[in-house]
């Protein structure tokens, strides 16, 4: 269908709701259509989106959204990855299997949020497991740990 120009849009389709919002849909590398997790204010942000995705694509970075990735199965390969001294290894090995895994090892690592992890912190404190200052410590690698994950 044209678009106001009354050409055809190269990549994916934006197309006004009733609520006076666009919606954003494009057709994936794997072959299915997506569709953009928000939808957009303007026309022009929603192109935009397009334009970031086909780019995406184009340059071989695309990531398959439906794919839920645990964050322990990520953590213990980002911490494989890392190139640490002996003693820090074994320091952060201890804070990740005995503080973060077992709270976030089966959430889907981008269901993570930063107010779940501000209300996990004290939580570590008040059951008198750690004291006031390795709840810093925990924070730090998990934010160490999934920085990453939305550059890659």
């Amino acid at each position: 269908m044209p678009n106001d120009r009354g050409r055809r849009r190269r990549f994916g389709s934006v197309r006004k709701l009733p609520s006076g919002r666009f919606q954003a849909r494009y057709r994936g590398p794997d072959g299915l259509v997506r569709t953009a997790d928000k939808t957009f204010a303007t026309q022009t942000d929603a192109d935009r989106w397009l334009v970031k995705q086909e780019a995406k694509i184009l340059e071989g970075d695309w990531k398959n959204p439906d794919v839920k990735i645990a964050f322990g199965d990520f953590a213990e390969a980002w911490f494989k990855d890392r190139d640490y001294a002996a003693t820090t290894r074994e320091r952060n090995a201890v804070v990740l299997n005995r503080f973060i895994l077992p709270t976030f090892s089966a959430v889907p690592l981008r269901e993570i949020t930063t107010p779940q992890v501000r209300r996990w912190r004290p939580d570590l404190v008040e059951a008198g497991s750690v004291r006031p200052a390795s709840p810093r410590r925990t924070k730090s690698s998990v934010r160490s740990c999934t920085r990453p994950s939305t550059t890659d």
